[in-house]
């Protein structure tokens, strides 16, 4: 479960922001949109959730960027584990001189094996100035704290600490387990949230083959979903064609030439053992005689056949595995324009599958950018609405609509969204290009 993330000096944010998934002090649709969490762990007066946020903002305002910075966090700390070397700089604001001389800071609070942990790091051209960990049930407690210089261990002499001795590229979460320490489960702890943690952006949401998990769990449920969209799609199943033989050189080059002379038929490339393999979505379709009886089906594959399905039912296809797993598993999920290429009524209805009872029974949480505004008219909370603006710099800031005063719940939020009542937008008025 995700709490809050905060990050500074990222991408278009120079200043610290804050995403929130702490619900405020607010009954409307409570029991379907948030989920209670057990006393003492957020030390709160409600101890609840929000199980969706959307985030709302003109082009190049900092939607994306948002999903980016808690991307390169995950990978800074996946890339650390493995030892490869981190990024040479951290991704700082790009509008103030002086900000590539500053720290990055990124910082999560989330629950895993119901206990509170705040984990967090700050990184200057490459190198980690700061890294830390606390953990909650009753009380928090720090788990460990580094400086460039030094890091105290819960539990540990100052002078074993000493002994302990981590490159400055590489983060001791990441690597903590291999000295065998006692704080051992609570790394294993943030590990896994991060391992479990869902990022997906446009057509990159590796691998299609997710809908062979589960015996065709998500498939079958995907297809359910395919059928209320009255796109046509009866029925798909995943291919995998093998394309190479990693330990065969010879074998790589073929492969490479067939890419180099005709890359539209290639889909998604996955690693499995020593083969690589070429992964394609075969779909069917009905086909019909003059009098409009079903006769049999057709089949096209979404990458082999690419333009014959439309590109928001690609993307639809590209994701939907995962939505449905994150909601099965429950995990955080995080989608980047949930809306694009999609009807309104498609995206409406994926984000209700998670304010729900029956369908998110083990509070999965979504959290996504979206254009298109009616969303906001949606059976949606205040303090699951948030948006981004810059301002004359090109920085980017994040708030949510529960910050703002004078809101009412019978606001009709689109409305004056688009009136400028909660962010600055583009003046479009001109009369004259």
């Amino acid at each position: 479960m995700l709490v809050n993330f905060r990050f500074k000096n990222c991408r278009s944010f120079h200043r610290e922001n804050n995403l929130s998934l702490e619900a405020v002090k607010d009954n409307e649709l409570q029991e379907l949109n948030t989920f209670h969490v057990q006393n003492e762990i957020l030390l709160n007066d409600e101890n609840e959730l929000l199980k969706s946020v959307l985030i709302f903002g003109s082009n190049a305002s900092g939607k994306t960027n948002v999903i980016k910075a808690l991307a390169y966090m995950k990978n800074v700390l996946i890339l650390s584990a493995s030892q490869f070397p981190i990024a040479a700089s951290n991704e700082h604001f790009a509008f103030i001189e002086e900000a590539a001389n500053d720290e990055s800071l990124y910082e999560v609070e989330l629950i895993q094996n119901e206990a509170y942990y705040k984990y967090g790091f700050t990184i200057l051209h490459g190198k980690i100035t700061g890294e830390w960990l606390y953990r909650r049930k009753k009380r928090l407690t720090p788990i460990f704290v580094r400086s460039s210089e030094e890091i105290e261990i819960n539990g540990l002499p100052k002078q074993a600490t000493k002994l302990i001795n981590i490159a400055p590229h590489t983060l001791f979460l990441s690597v903590g387990n291999n000295f065998h320490l006692e704080i051992a489960p609570y790394l294993s702890d943030v590990m896994t949230w991060f391992n479990n943690l869902l990022i997906v952006f446009g057509n990159s949401a590796n691998s299609l083959d997710i809908y062979t998990l589960n015996n065709g769990r998500y498939k079958d449920a995907a297809v359910k979903i395919l059928k209320l969209a009255d796109i046509g799609i009866t029925d798909f199943r995943v291919i995998k064609d093998k394309v190479a033989k990693i330990s065969d050189i010879n074998d790589v080059l073929r492969f490479n030439s067939q890419l180099q002379i005709d890359p539209t038929n290639m889909g998604q490339l996955k690693k499995e053992d020593n083969d690589l393999y070429n992964i394609d979505i075969e779909t069917y379709f009905n086909t019909f005689d003059n009098d409009g009886n079903a006769k049999k089906q057709k089949s096209i594959r979404l990458f082999k056949n690419r333009g014959f399905n439309s590109e928001g039912t690609e993307r639809l296809l590209f994701y939907l595995g995962w939505i449905l797993a994150a909601l099965d598993q429950g995990r955080v999920i995080f989608i980047d324009e949930i809306d694009a290429k999609l009807h309104f009524l498609v995206t409406d209805y994926i984000i209700k599958l998670f304010n729900s009872i029956d369908n998110n029974p083990k509070n999965a949480q979504l959290i996504c950018t979206a254009h298109n505004i009616m969303l906001m008219d949606e059976d949606l909370r205040r303090d699951q609405i948030c948006f981004t603006s810059k301002n004359r710099y090109g920085e980017s800031s994040l708030s949510s609509l529960s910050d703002y005063k004078n809101v009412r719940k019978t606001d009709l939020f689109s409305k004056r969204y688009l009136a400028g009542f909660y962010t600055k937008l583009p003046d479009m008025s001109a009369d004259e290009v």
